[in-house]
Parts: structure tokens; C-alpha cells; sequence
């Protein structure tokens, strides 16, 4: 259901989030939680800490007042950074419902581990952002994909057409924050 991984030496702390949740799991987790976070604080002021829970279920509005009570007792032992990992579009509202007001909530676990590491775009090689599409070609009896860049994978037809329905709902969903964002800027922290 949960599995810890402390990193003194960098101040971070992540847990790996699998399974159907219910309010005792929250209990247990929490135990082992507070445990795991007075750790983190003893490896530094500055601590990060990560939340993967794209092998979870959606929860239970039980589960998710729970969670979010959890986080509220937690107080001062929760990290100066948070980020959580989130696959689907449903998890990803979950996060932000349950998770703290500075928790940030993103798809990649290298995005997210850059984030809470204050590490810009630039700083990492293996994130970068073309604004340039692939090319896609029918190659005997699979899809193969190229470029931008050193991109270069070939695919089945199922899983082409399911990795192409991924990604256009993927840039809906940017489209969609972006315009979000621009209309309605975040609040500054009171």
C-alpha cells in the first residue's frame, strides 16, 4: 500500500502509493508517516518530499477527509516542498483537493523530483521541450515515431493510437491550466 524512500543526503523523502485506500490505511500510513517525516527534518532545514500515487485508486470522500485531516495533524514536520505524482486526470484533482496549499502536482516523477530539487529546466538534459511535433510513419506492422531530437521508438497500431489519444488529451488539459492561469492568476500567500 505504501513504501518509504529517505534521502538524507539530498533532504528528500518520497513514498510510493499503491492500492484501493480505505480510512485505516490512512491511519496505518500516517503512523509510518510521521515517523518517516521526523527523519526527513533531522537531514536538514531545506526538505523535499515527494508523493507517487499513480498505482493508486480513486478515493472515497472518507478516504480523501481523511487524507486530508492527516496532512492538517502533520503541522510542522510537513516539508518546505512538496510535489505529487499523479497519473490520471481524476487523481490529479484528488491531489490538489487533498494535498497543501504549496504542494505542486505533476504526471513525471522527473519533473517532480527537478521541482522540488529547485532545478530549472535548463539544469536537467533529459527534460527538454520542443515546439516541434514527431514524425510518424507506417513501418511493416508498426508505428515508427523520430524526432524531435534523439527520440526514436516504434510502436503497434493499438498502442500508437492509444499513445496519440494520451497526448491530445494531455495538451488539452496544458491548453485548458494555461488559460485557467492566465484568466485567473494564483493568489499571492497571505
Amino acid at each position: 500500500m505504501f513504501e518509504f524512500r529517505l534521502e538524507p543526503e539530498i533532504s528528500l523523502l518520497t513514498v510510493i502509493r499503491s492500492g484501493s485506500w480505505s480510512v485505516q490505511t490512512v491511519a496505518d500510513y500516517e503512523a509510518v508517516l510521521r515517523r518517516q517525516l521526523i527523519e526527513l527534518n533531522r537531514s536538514g532545514p531545506s526538505t523535499s518530499f515527494i508523493i507517487d500515487i499513480r498505482s493508486t485508486s480513486a478515493h472515497s470522500r472518507q478516504v480523501a477527509d481523511a487524507l486530508r485531516a492527516m496532512i492538517g495533524r502533520l503541522g510542522p514536520l510537513n516539508a518546505q516542498r512538496t510535489a505529487v505524482v499523479a497519473s490520471s486526470g481524476i487523481a490529479k484533482l484528488q491531489a490538489r483537493r487533498v494535498a497543501n496549499a504549496g504542494a505542486e502536482v505533476f504526471t513525471s516523477m522527473t519533473t517532480a523530483r527537478n521541482w522540488v530539487m529547485h532545478r530549472s529546466p535548463a539544469e536537467t538534459s533529459n527534460e527538454m521541450v520542443f515546439d516541434e511535433p514527431s514524425d510518424a510513419e507506417a513501418e511493416k506492422h508498426n508505428v515508427h515515431i523520430h524526432g524531435p531530437s534523439d527520440i526514436d521508438i516504434s510502436l503497434t497500431p493499438r498502442a500508437a493510437l492509444e499513445t496519440a489519444k494520451r497526448i491530445g488529451d494531455a495538451a488539452i488539459e496544458v491548453l485548458l491550466e494555461n488559460a485557467v492561469v492566465s484568466t485567473f492568476p494564483k493568489a499571492a500567500p497571505a
